[in-house]
């Protein structure tokens, strides 16, 4: 297995002209059998990540069909990158191979919580939870592709694409004194076998490295063993049928289900130089919307068809969550055009009535150059609609001050940063539809004196 991408990479950019370069001087014919190469590449990224998933789950010692739930919010010391501290973690593998699994949820009186669940093309194809299926107690059966069985009473279907399904788990924690409730809740969420249910359901297994399991795997050393992981995985995975006419291109380089790679030295050299060229394509920012230094993808479907935007979706990493769900806000410079950095001053000002307009909760996160939590002298890693104490101005508006330094106002919102460079990353978990429609824009920051 290969090594895991430096953190500091996370939100790297790079261009094409040094990938393109390995190619070398070719006749035109060429150009398209590079640019399959390169398609090919692109579009098998989620799936062979969620094969090396499946290793590192294994290696974990994971067992299929289990929740393994983080019991505590992530702090600093969390390796995971850009960990959140609005909710618990978890995650489990599910294998549909045997027959159907069930997933049964208990009342969390309106807390939010969501399953995401995303199949072995990283594709979130449904969700169990306050958006999507409410928040009274339910039993929901996974089936595997074909299935043709009934369901006991109460029991509700969602049709899994693929026979291995991904399960990312997350519980609102509205308070530190909520956290024991949260935990409650969260250890609540079982699995089990269709045809033992409901007693073969079984709780989740909490364990401190959950937060851990989903490394940023490199795939820059891949080689040419990448198409061969791919052949065979999607051989074990058949695409959905909008895939197939892509998938049948790919035959004339030997990769598809049952095939074997091209010894043609032409064709193994433009898949060896793919992996670079796709990888550069990816790794460019990818946002498609801006607005007062603010960016974020709007465009995080169900079913992402397009190669590029699935690949980059994924690539740092599964479970980036649809736009409905919940958005993610970036900003990595301030009003002067200069990336973030302790050594200046921030702030952020929401007018009466304007804060971000979200459904479940928002919350304005604070990262380190590493993408990590920044470890600072009131643990205070976020600004969000539950923390305490917020103070508002005699106006209604709420201020935030974002700064290496204690602020000389004790009753300052503060958000503290380190003394080196940081990004800004405002969540909203189901984003109201003004904000969707890009009808809201968040406040651009300000330089304080």
């Amino acid at each position: 297995m290969n090594s895991m991408i430096p953190r500091r990479h996370f939100l790297a950019g790079s261009g094409l002209a040094a990938a393109s370069a390995l190619l070398g001087a070719r006749p035109a014919w060429a150009d398209d059998r590079a640019a399959l190469a390169e398609e090919a590449f692109l579009w098998g990224v989620p799936l062979v990540l969620t094969g090396r998933y499946l290793k590192i789950a294994a290696d974990a010692g994971l067992a299929f069909n289990r929740f393994y739930l983080s019991p505590d919010l992530a702090t600093p010391q969390t390796r995971a990158l850009g960990p959140q501290v609005d909710t618990l973690y978890g995650l489990g593998w599910i294998d549909l191979a045997d027959g159907p699994q069930v997933i049964s949820v208990p009342d969390t009186h309106d807390r939010y919580y969501s399953i995401q669940l995303l199949d072995a093309y990283a594709d979130s194809f449904a969700y169990i939870g306050r958006r999507a299926t409410g928040t009274k107690a339910g039993a929901y059966a996974l089936t595997p592709p074909g299935y043709r069985g009934r369901l006991p009473a109460g029991v509700t279907e969602i049709k899994a694409p693929t026979s291995k399904v991904l399960a990312a788990v997350r519980t609102l924690v509205r308070s530190k004194a909520d956290l024991p409730a949260a935990r409650a809740i969260h250890g609540a969420y079982t699995l089990g076998p269709l045809s033992g249910y409901p007693k073969a359901q079984q709780p989740g297994v909490f364990r401190a490295e959950s937060l851990n399991i989903l490394p940023v795997v490199d795939l820059s050393k891949a080689g040419i063993g990448y198409f061969e992981e791919l052949n065979r995985l999607v051989a074990d995975y058949p695409p959905l049928a909008y895939d197939a006419p892509r998938l049948a291109r790919f035959g004339s380089l030997g990769i598809g289900p049952g095939r074997q790679l091209s010894s043609d030295p032409a064709i193994i050299a433009a898949l060896t130089a793919a992996i670079p060229a796709g990888l550069a394509r990816i790794r460019m920012p990818k946002t498609n919307w801006t607005a007062n230094g603010w960016s974020t993808r709007l465009d995080v479907t169900p079913f992402i068809q397009d190669p590029v935007a699935r690949a980059a979706t994924n690539l740092y990493g599964p479970g980036t969550q649809i736009a409905e769900e919940a958005l993610y806000l970036s900003a990595q410079k301030g009003p002067d055009g200069e990336p973030l950095s302790g050594a200046r001053r921030y702030s952020l000002r929401f007018p009466k009535g304007q804060l971000p307009p979200a459904g479940a909760f928002w919350s304005v996160g604070l990262y380190t150059k590493d993408i990590f939590l920044y470890d600072n002298e009131i643990d205070r890693y976020s600004i969000t609609d539950r923390t305490d104490g917020l103070h508002f101005a005699s106006d209604g508006s709420l201020t935030i001050l974002i700064q290496h330094d204690r602020p000389a106002d004790p009753n300052a919102n503060w958000l503290p940063a380190p003394a080196d460079h940081f990004l800004l990353t405002i969540r909203a978990y189901q984003p109201k539809p003004a904000l969707l429609a890009r009808q809201y824009q968040l406040p651009p920051l300000s330089l304080v004196a």
